[in-house]
């Protein structure tokens, strides 16, 4: 199995500090899949499943040049992947435009539930905060 990293801020943070920093998590999570039962009928020995992750940098991505639009470019590739198109993202992105634009969306979202009144229950939305 393998742990694709994907570092939009590569051009500062060198490759060593990320894998470094990920190291811990390609050790623990076959763990947590074994335990919870992930792998379960899937015809994979134990020693197999809890083998450490292979660890890849994902080459070519779009580079932020600041440490301030991390979140722009989580959002960007996470549609890209969900969507399958990873292949078609942009190599740079406007920020500034997307910003605009996930407020806009985020603000029409509210006011459909606003106008149709409906709620989504939150369950992280703590007691004090109702």
């Amino acid at each position: 199995m393998c742990l694709n990293v994907y570092n939009s801020y590569n051009k500062v943070v060198r490759k060593a500090l990320v894998l470094e920093a990920i190291k811990p998590f390609s050790d623990i999570i076959p763990h947590l899949l074994f335990h919870t039962g992930f792998f379960e009928g899937n015809g994979i020995s134990e020693e197999e499943a809890l083998k450490p992750l292979v660890v890849k940098m994902v080459p070519k991505l779009p580079q932020q040049n600041n440490g301030g639009d991390c979140e722009i470019y989580v959002i960007k590739y996470a549609q890209y992947f969900i969507n399958g198109m990873l292949n078609e993202m942009s190599k740079s992105f406007n920020v500034p435009h997307l910003r605009r634009n996930l407020a806009t969306q985020l603000y029409a979202y509210g006011k459909k539930k606003q106008e149709e009144e409906y709620d989504t229950d939150n369950e992280w939305v703590s007691k004090e905060m109702e």
